[in-house]
């Protein structure tokens, strides 16, 4: 089975996108800040400059270093689970599922005799149908029992 990431962050695109325009605004108010210092002027353009390079900073972080990270992630060994609105931020190891019970917009997983219910309506459609699909893939090869609740 490949591995299965659910993760809703912006496009490569989007963000490469992001990186240059931080970048080009990054030199652009560095040079007109390190001109007005040599200058020795201390005009509006130099706090341009600093306000400038601020906003290139908050810019590059915002769109490299402070994606979120995926909502879930499946293999053939374990599912991660990551849904911050749930409080919900667990590792499963397939080994310890008993059973796996699905619902409309929810699973739930029995692992080690105590249930745990995940709710999924986070997630769009497509993701959601393509994770009901792996589930039932692992637990057909795991040979997990499996309904629809």
């Amino acid at each position: 089975m490949t591995e299965l990431v659910i993760r809703y962050a912006i496009s490569n695109r989007i963000k490469l996108q992001a990186i240059i325009a931080s970048v080009y605004l990054m030199i652009i108010s560095i040079v007109i800040a390190v001109l007005q210092l040599m200058n020795s002027e201390y005009n509006i353009l130099f706090f341009v400059g600093i306000v400038g390079v601020l906003i290139a900073v908050s810019l590059l972080l915002s769109s490299t270093i402070s994606q979120p990270k995926p909502l879930v992630r499946m293999d053939n060994d374990e599912f991660e689970l990551n849904f911050p609105m749930q409080r919900l931020a667990t590792t499963l190891f397939w080994s310890e599922v008993s059973h796996i019970g699905i619902g409309l917009s929810y699973i739930t997983l029995l692992v080690a005799e105590e249930e745990l219910k995940v709710d999924l309506e986070i997630l769009r459609y497509h993701d959601l149908k393509v994770l009901k699909a792996k589930l039932i893939e692992v637990a057909e090869a795991k040979t997990i029992p499996y309904n629809n609740v």
